[in-house]
């Protein structure tokens, strides 16, 4: 039975006037040739949306409800049939006729088919939910323009919200547990942090866009079954319902985009959230979710580089403020001087793996001034299951693939449990005293390391100080800048032999060229 991406819309109009009808679109799975699953998010302008969000979790099943829902169009891909018919010649004929050199009209790209459906079942995954309620309670879901709250009470109780579509409409009943377990038969397990992923959508409802395709890796997993993932591969609005596929020839289905847009503290979250459809679909039909599947040679070659990351990146707090930090042994961990700029007022304090114990600074760059460094030292005796993090040799090189560690978000009754999240990218940029990258930085990122990936070696080659923002307060998470390895590391592994602060003074750099690069300013000639 194929899966595939598809675009479902249906056309809106709040006032009745011909003249105010608007379409809403978002993406979708279509399975089995009859159905469609797509997320709640569409249902967003239509007053059935309150009952959606008054009804706490229980199924909807009064079919007056259904009745008033709009027809659905669904947009795919034509595909040529097994058996062509005479409408199909007469397209082709049709298109020869206007044929132009330089176009090929008989690409897919050309060839779309709109089908139409009617909405069957409506329901909130319980999962989902008790996970946008522990965990993403202060943040914001959807745009930032009009009433936010308003916006993100309704974007919160949509986010675990799933609709099934059935286009054989003439012969629709509310029998909805058949195609949703054949779905769960077709659905894998979701793949585990650090995994390459491929989201398939349809931004802003677009036909222009109609399944494009986007990469990225799985850089956290929230819950036990588990219940959420957050992935940088990059999608916009419209792409809620996308299928997301695991890395591999098969590309077999493992997911559901679920919000595209959100923010977080007053900063874009530049990460995708994405649903598990197997636990959400375990979880409606009353299940336990399937095994998984075997781990491959290939993955617990994957789960070695992620052991690296994790026993050498810890997260670092100092009051209000957090960052995370790379240890590099002896109970030194280096991390960013804005991350413990208020240290004279408040403990700083250092988490790892379940461990939490307070550190103190032995260095600190000035405010302001290039490199924007810190090195804290906390008891040793309590970090032995932790591993010094391996600096690389070499520089950096423009386009090599790279990995970002950082602690965005986490929450302080699961700090057992915490683990950094991993964002994948390239160098766009490198020199000497400042590294430049692709990987997705928020907030919680400062201190952190970017990592080179290659050779069979995990190692260190910068820590991330910041991303690129704007005077307005813009933030752009894919732009973001990193103090080179090379550029103070030696300094510091010669401070945790002799304890000589002289070494660590020579970190700080007063030349202006290197100040002007670091405040993001033009390079100007003193001649």
């Amino acid at each position: 039975m194929a899966v595939e991406g598809v675009m479902v819309s249906y056309n809106y109009c709040e006032d009745e006037e011909h003249a105010n009808i608007l379409t809403v679109a978002a993406s979708g799975i279509k399975f089995s040739n009859r159905w469609v699953l797509t997320h709640g998010s569409i249902l967003s302008p239509l007053k059935e949306a309150q009952i959606v969000m008054n009804v706490k979790g229980k199924p909807i099943l009064n079919e007056e409800f259904y009745d008033k829902l709009p027809e659905i169009y669904v947009t795919c891909e034509k595909k040529p049939s097994k058996t062509p018919n005479i409408y199909e010649s007469v397209e082709v004929l049709s298109r020869e006729r206007n044929l132009d050199n330089d176009v090929d009209f008989e690409h897919s790209c050309y060839q779309i088919r709109v089908l139409t459906g009617r909405i069957c079942h409506v329901w909130q995954c319980p999962i989902l939910d008790r996970c946008v309620d522990d965990i993403l309670y202060s943040w914001t879901i959807g745009h930032r323009d009009g009433d936010i709250e308003k916006q993100t009470q309704l974007g919160k109780a949509l986010l675990s919200v799933f609709v099934l579509v059935d286009l054989e409409s003439d012969n629709r009943v509310l029998k909805t547990l058949r195609p949703l377990s054949e779905l769960l038969d077709l659905v894998r397990p979701p793949p585990d942090r650090g995994s390459i992923i491929e989201v398939q959508s349809t931004p802003f409802g677009c036909e222009v866009f109609l399944n494009a395709v986007t990469r990225g890796s799985v850089c956290g997993v929230v819950g036990k079954r588990p219940s959420l993932l957050l992935t940088d591969a990059a999608t916009a609005l419209g792409s809620e319902g996308g299928p997301v596929f695991n890395e591999g020839p098969t590309r077999e289905l493992v997911g559901a985009v679920v919000c595209s847009v959100s923010w977080w503290r007053g900063e874009w979250v530049g990460l995708t959230l994405a649903a598990p459809l197997r636990a959400v679909l375990a979880a409606k039909l009353h299940v336990a979710p399937p095994r998984p599947f075997a781990r491959t040679a290939a993955h617990s070659r994957y789960m070695h580089t992620l052991d690296c990351i994790d026993n050498t990146t810890v997260l670092v707090r100092c009051g209000a403020a957090w960052g995370a930090g790379v240890y590099l042994g002896g109970g030194y961990v280096v991390t960013c001087a804005h991350v413990v700029k208020n240290h004279e007022i408040y403990k700083v304090s250092v988490y790892c793996q379940g461990v939490s114990e307070t550190a103190i600074v032995r260095y600190k760059t000035k405010d302001d001034k290039a490199y924007d460094l810190a090195l804290l030292y906390s008891n040793p005796e309590y970090w032995t299951h932790l591993s010094p993090a391996v600096f690389a040799q070499e520089p950096a090189e423009k386009g090599e693939s790279v990995a970002a560690a950082g602690y965005p978000y986490f929450s302080e009754e699961r700090l057992a449990a915490l683990r950094p999240a991993v964002t994948s990218g390239h160098v766009t940029n490198a020199s000497p005293s400042m590294l430049q990258t692709s990987c997705c930085v928020q907030s919680g990122f400062s201190g952190g390391p970017i990592f080179r990936l290659s050779r069979g070696r995990v190692e260190v080659i910068g820590i991330i100080v910041c991303n690129a923002k704007t005077q307005t307060g813009a933030c752009y998470p894919y732009i973001n800048m990193a103090v080179p390895a090379r550029a103070f590391i030696r300094l510091m592994q010669y401070f945790i032999l002799d304890k000589d602060d002289t070494k660590l003074r020579e970190i700080e750099s007063n030349k202006d060229i290197i100040q002007s690069q670091w405040r993001l300013l033009p390079y100007r000639s003193k001649i």
